[in-house]
């Protein structure tokens, strides 16, 4: 008696899933929020919280809307761009022996509350749903 060979189904290659879309008011929402975190974490910590906070939520939402995938890169950048500025002023600061404090410190002074200014407009702008250029700043996330 001869057997005959069983077709088996042929297994399908696994899909990774997916993100799902986001609702327009929660892209609103987080998109603010990604804003409204570097106010938070320029108030609060000197400015490292809210580069870490805009991190995470980019990286976790980035993928599921457009509007926060560009809010996201904006603060990113612009948090970045601060504590290169912050960097520079202290090198300033110890390369002239401490004189350059009378420089460097209200140019980094201004410089954050530029940060703190700018980012409650973009929040603003990204609560109405549009994509707010942030000026001053140097693209190193594109």
């Amino acid at each position: 008696m001869t057997e005959q060979p069983v077709n088996l189904p042929v297994p399908a290659t696994p899909v990774a899933p997916q993100p799902q879309p986001m609702l327009e008011t929660d892209a609103r929402l987080w998109s603010m929020l990604i804003n409204i975190a570097t106010v938070a974490g320029a108030v609060l910590s000197g400015g490292l919280l809210g580069v870490v906070a805009v991190l995470v939520i980019w990286l976790i939402y980035r993928e599921r809307s457009a509007l926060v995938d560009f809010h996201g890169k904006q603060q990113l950048n612009l948090n970045i761009t601060a504590v290169l500025a912050a960097i520079v002023a202290v090198i300033g600061m110890v390369v002239t022996f401490g004189f350059g404090i009378f420089l460097f410190g209200p140019l980094i002074l201004a410089y954050g509350i530029y940060v703190v200014v700018i980012s409650i407009i973009a929040g603003v702008a990204a609560n109405r749903g549009e994509y707010y250029r942030i000026p001053l700043v140097i693209s190193f996330i594109k």
